[in-house]
Parts: C-alpha cells; structure tokens; sequence
C-alpha cells in the first residue's frame, strides 16, 4: 500500500477518474446536463424525426401547414361523405358527364332542372302517354283536328249572278286548305226573299246562298267562318 502511494501522481489520479467516467459515468453525465426542453430543431439532424418516433394521434390540423397536403398524401377512398361540408362540392368541380342516372335520386327532379325545349321525342317513352303516338293522338293524325285560329270571309256587296229562273246566288270560300265552320247570307233587303243557304254542292271550304230579290235591285253578300290549318 505504502508502495502504491509512493508512486501515485496528480497526473495519474486525474486519468484513471477520466477512464472511470468514459467507461461508465458518461451517459449518466450527459443525462444530468441536458436541461428541460433543450433540445430543439438545431440540436436534430435532418431526416432523424422518423415515423415510429411521433405518438400516435400527436400531429393535428394545427401541426400541418395551410395547403400543404395533396391528393397523393390522403388514401384513396379514404374520404366519405361525413369528411364534406355541406355544398361543398359544386358543378365546376365535377368532370363533364361524370354524373349519370344512377347518381341521381329517383323522382328528385322537376320541370326546373330541364333547360327549355331540351327533350324530344327520343327521350320520352310513347307507350307511357294514352292514346298518344310519334304519329297520331288518340289514333287520329294532326290533319283530323282543327286549330284554334278562326277567321272570317265576306263576299263583296253585289247582285250575285242571276239563274235561269231568275234568282240570284252568291258563293264564298275560307282560304285554300283551311276548313269552313259555317256560312250564310247577309245584308239581306226586307223586300228579297232567302230562299236557300246550303254548303256549296261539291266543295269542302265553300258556302252558297240563294235569294230572289222580287224585281227588286237589291243587293247582298255572303260569310264563312273558317278554321286556319
């Protein structure tokens, strides 16, 4: 012992507690000098944060820059309904024609949601409409009915050509095509005497009255009321 103190030196003593320290008190040392929330973003190198070192549930919105996250970064189909806001997907958001019939609720649209003289024929089902085809309506064609526009034609105020019993006729048409509704006589004298007011025999359109003036001079006309087709 008395040996071994003969021979110890401050140069000694001082290296062996260094050895002791590197060998088994090092970590502890370094343990003991790192303050409380010393580490920072400096004290990291670059890449060391990986994903088995973040908590699960530790990164919030907060945590995530605005605009940061793209289409690549979120799983595909991942995303439901209950992560949108409401109206939050509008018409300039959809790809053309992406939306079909099956997208669409049965019966939820109306009259408000066709653009204006934009169906046709082609997309209407005939056998769904009664009596009504691409050709007729209730099995008549569109030359069987008349329209709505009704006019009326006068003949001129004249004698009318005398027969040969000495009567007088006047006839008058609608116009070509159309259809007459009715005729007669008018501008009658009291003192001629109507004798006949008929559709003219072999026409269609035509009406003809028929009147025997008595001698008299007398003058008068005839109307039809007809149908524009």
């Amino acid at each position: 012992m008395k040996l071994i103190r003969k021979n110890l030196t401050y140069a000694n003593v001082m290296s062996t507690i260094a050895v002791f320290l590197v060998l088994g008190g090092g970590a502890a040392l370094a343990a003991t000098q790192l303050a409380k929330n010393s580490v920072g973003a400096k004290q990291l190198k670059k890449n060391a944060v990986t994903t088995a070192k973040v908590k699960n549930g530790a990164i919030n919105g907060a945590k995530v820059a605005d605009s940061s996250l793209t289409g690549a970064d979120v799983a595909d189909g991942s995303i439901g309904t209950n992560d949108l806001a409401d109206l939050a997907v509008s018409a300039g958001k959809l790809a053309a024609d992406s939306v079909d019939s099956g997208k669409v609720k049965d019966k939820s649209l109306n009259g408000g949601d066709v653009a204006d003289d934009s169906l046709t024929g082609t997309q209407i089902n005939e056998g769904t409409l009664k009596g009504v085809d691409a050709a007729t309506l209730g099995g008549k064609s569109s030359t069987q009915f008349l329209s709505s526009e009704v006019y009326k034609n006068e003949s001129a105020v004249e004698a009318g050509q005398t027969l040969g019993d000495e009567t007088q006729v006047i006839s008058e048409a609608c116009n070509p095509g159309d259809v007459l509704l009715s005729g007669g006589p008018a501008n009658i004298a009291k003192t001629t005497t109507l004798l006949e007011s008929f559709p003219s025999p072999g026409s269609t359109n035509s009406w003809t009255a028929r009147v025997n003036k008595n001698a008299q001079t007398d003058n008068f006309s005839v109307v039809v009321l007809c149908v524009k087709q």
